[in-house]
């Protein structure tokens, strides 16, 4: 019922998400959707669990490998970047839908909306931890922050191209996240010069 719910989702939104048009898509008789769930509250925050459960996996180990990368090495960045345009391209029915509903008032949405709160601190923390000296970079902590947000931005937006088929080139896109990633460390640590 979950993979009939996910094909609901992508084809007709959440107001598709009923127990009649579930069960049918599932082509299972309507009584038996409540032997699985309560309502159709209940089946969206179970989808959202395991859409969000297994985004999340895949972007914290991907976070990891980015924090452990040099800020410095630009190929080791760009492979890492690679790495999770690659997961963007395998993985495209999950991060439609969280691209779809991550700011949806909905039992899917909260849960997406964390993942994308996350993702913002991790490239945050990032940023931060490549910056230097804790003490020099804290009145610069506002622009980190905006320097994260853009990031963000940038990375979301490269995932809906690949969604929707127009990025295809994963190593472009890949380096020019990159270089988007350098910039600001650069121009941080210049002011702090």
């Amino acid at each position: 019922m979950l993979d009939a719910a996910v094909d609901l989702l992508r084809s007709e939104g959440l107001p598709s998400l009923t127990t009649v048009r579930v069960t049918r898509e599932a082509g299972i008789v309507q009584s038996g959707f409540y032997a699985h769930f309560k309502n159709p509250e209940h089946l969206q925050e179970e989808l959202a669990e395991r859409t969000g459960l297994a985004l999340r996996e895949h972007m914290a180990t991907w976070m990891a490998a980015l924090r452990a990368t040099p800020s410095d090495d630009f190929a080791a960045l760009t492979a890492s970047y690679e790495d999770v345009l690659t997961l963007f391209r395998d993985e495209k029915e999950l991060v439609d839908l969280f691209l779809r509903y991550r700011r949806t008032p909905s039992a899917l949405g909260r849960v997406l909306g964390h993942l994308h709160t996350q993702l913002r601190a991790d490239f945050f923390q990032y940023l931060r931890q490549h910056a230097g000296d804790p003490d020099a970079i804290r009145p610069h902590l506002g622009t980190i922050g905006v320097h994260a947000d853009t990031l963000v931005a940038a990375l979301l937006g490269v995932g809906e191209g690949i969604v929707d088929g127009r990025v295809g080139d994963l190593e472009t896109a890949a380096r020019e996240l990159a270089a988007l990633t350098h910039v600001p460390l650069r121009h941080l640590l210049a002011q702090r010069g």
